[in-house]
């Protein structure tokens, strides 16, 4: 029997004008409908894995801004049994001031970025979480604010959706020393700046996996920047 989608004469158009129009609506029908969608997919992808294999621990997500995937995060694997905690870090005060040597990694970026008020985001969580989500206010590149994520440990699931390179070099750093065996890494901008044909994260990330004596399995991709990872420790 003829596979009917290599049937290319089912495909073939007699005028052109057929064939401009039904590239044009899967352009549209295919195309993301909102900046969330990788993000969901994501959530979607893992939780199966999650439930099936027992990987337990908090959900950790740096640079929450919003909080809508945290919000996210706790509608689509809160019922795996999983996740103990949802956590948030942000300044909720907009990027810090960006140092010299970090303009050229988002050359757009500019202090104060992503300012967002920290009183809203918190109703926000505690009304659709509830007493599992918990935000952590302040730069996370500062011993005192990862101190203060310990009691949220081990993680499960690190987010890293933050912008300044020394942000998510620490928030690398963190999660490597903290996850669980087979714990999953998502990080966001991770083929937002390329340097001589490689990811400037992807040469980090090899650097601190290296440090920390860990290793990964290639996950997933989440166009059009966005990859994950799963952890396991030597």
């Amino acid at each position: 029997m003829q596979c009917e989608n290599l049937d290319h004469k089912k495909y073939s158009y007699k005028n052109y004008s057929q064939l401009v129009s039904k590239i044009d609506s899967l352009c549209k029908d295919l195309d993301q409908v909102h900046p969330m969608e990788r993000k969901i997919k994501f959530l979607l992808d893992i939780r199966g894995y999650f439930k099936l294999n027992a990987i337990k621990g908090s959900y950790l997500e740096f640079g929450s801004y919003q909080s809508e995937m945290q919000y996210a995060a706790y509608k689509i694997l809160d019922e795996t049994q999983m996740i103990t905690s949802y956590v948030g870090l942000d300044t909720f005060e907009g990027e810090p001031e960006i140092e010299d040597n970090e303009k050229s990694f988002f050359p757009s970026l500019q202090s104060k970025d992503f300012d967002i008020n920290y009183d809203n985001v918190s109703s926000f969580v505690s009304k659709y979480i509830g007493n599992k989500s918990f935000l952590i206010k302040g730069d996370f590149r500062k011993q005192e604010t990862l101190d203060s994520i310990g009691k949220y440990t081990p993680v499960a699931v690190s987010v890293i959706d933050c912008n300044l390179f020394s942000s998510i070099e620490v928030s690398i750093d963190y999660t490597l020393k903290n996850i669980v065996q087979g714990g999953i890494i998502f990080i966001d901008d991770y083929f937002s700046n390329m340097h001589d044909g490689i990811p400037r994260i992807h040469l980090l990330f090899n650097k601190l996996i290296s440090q920390n004596k860990a290793q990964i399995i290639q996950h997933s991709f989440y166009p059009p920047f966005a990859k994950s990872f799963i952890v396991y420790k030597e």
